[in-house]
């Protein structure tokens, strides 16, 4: 049988291991490795110099997208959307109802209207001309037999 040699320091425990003597961290240095990275791009060829930087720089990038991703776009969804209604009386007349009616189809022909006019503006930056295409459809309009709704009287909008 083999006995193992007490001169090693594996064995025997009065002996300090050897791992304390290999410890080569101690050894290191930032400001080393700084100084021996700007020796070693000044003595090195620049085809050598180039893709090397490039590769450092993607590299570094490629990580500090890695650490910024999680704080990007980890807003919390939007809630859920509230929609209110009217609540109106049992009571109510039908000139009441028509008046509601219309206010809001006076509303949403001011939306209408406002969209018609950026509409225009789109064509006539288009090159095209608003007002014959708007002659072209008020007679399509016609043909079809389509009339506007006459208004109530006193209706503001």
């Amino acid at each position: 049988m083999c006995q193992p040699c007490p001169k090693a320091g594996l064995v025997n425990p009065r002996q300090r291991p050897y791992l304390d003597a290999m410890s080569f961290i101690k050894d290191v240095s930032i400001v080393g490795g700084i100084k021996d990275f700007i020796a070693f791009v000044r003595q090195s060829p620049r085809e050598r110099v180039i893709p090397g930087i490039l590769a450092i720089s993607v590299t570094s990038f490629i990580l500090a997208l890695f650490v910024i991703d999680p704080w990007v776009n980890t807003a919390p969804p939007p809630g859920p959307k509230v929609i209110y209604f009217e609540s109106w009386s049992l009571d109510r007349t039908d000139e009441e109802i028509l008046a509601d009616r219309w206010q809001i189809q006076c509303q949403k022909d001011k939306w209408a209207a406002k969209r018609k006019e950026s509409m225009k503006e789109l064509a006539r930056m288009s090159g095209m001309d608003p007002e014959e295409i708007e002659r072209e459809a008020e007679a399509a309009r016609k043909a079809r037999g389509e009339v506007e709704v006459a208004r109530p009287a006193g209706l503001l909008c």
